[in-house]
């Protein structure tokens, strides 16, 4: 199915679609991670997904965090949460999904972050700033083109750690950098 947008046809979205074991592990991840932010008792907005909630001329163009974190008295972060595997020791992102993620935190002027599940151990999950991405050599995987990130270079947190702990840590370290 093709979709027309001002004047250039190009693949509907709906085309894409998830096989039921990767939508089932992402959404626990989603699962883990809203209840980490509950349990941390940190003010957060879960970001509904559908078409209807970006504007028509974005379609498309911009991807919408899963979460924005509400951090007392100095901002939010936006996080998108991600059900993940290392290869190689390293975490796979899309080309598309990251660059239309940067599209939307500069649109918006937010910080936005991965959360990626760790798959293999479940009790822990890593942050990867978007920013740290962006301007990565993307690489071909197959027919997909991704972006590599060392798993070293992560921020590990568990989720017996709140959230505003995890929060001050990932602050400090960001400053050791």
């Amino acid at each position: 199915m093709w979709a027309c947008r001002a004047g250039v046809r190009t693949p509907s979205s709906a085309m894409f679609q998830l096989s039921a074991e990767l939508k089932a592990k992402g959404e626990k991840a989603e699962v883990a991670f809203r209840a980490w932010l509950n349990q941390s008792g940190v003010p957060y907005l879960y970001v509904e997904q559908s078409r209807l909630n970006v504007p028509v001329f974005l379609r498309g163009r911009i991807k919408r965090p899963d979460y924005i974190v509400g951090i007392p008295f100095a901002g939010s972060m936006a996080f998108d949460v991600k059900a993940k595997s290392a290869y190689a020791e390293q975490l796979l992102f899309p080309l598309d999904e990251v660059e239309k993620l940067a599209r939307f935190s500069a649109h918006f002027h937010v910080s936005l972050y991965f959360a990626c599940l760790d798959v293999d151990v479940p009790e822990r999950f890593y942050w990867v700033p978007l920013r740290d991405l962006v301007n990565r050599t993307p690489e071909r995987r197959g027919k997909a083109r991704v972006v590599a990130f060392p798993i070293g270079r992560a921020f590990e947190v568990r989720f017996d750690e709140p959230f505003l702990d995890a929060y001050l840590r990932f602050s400090a370290n960001s400053l050791a950098l």
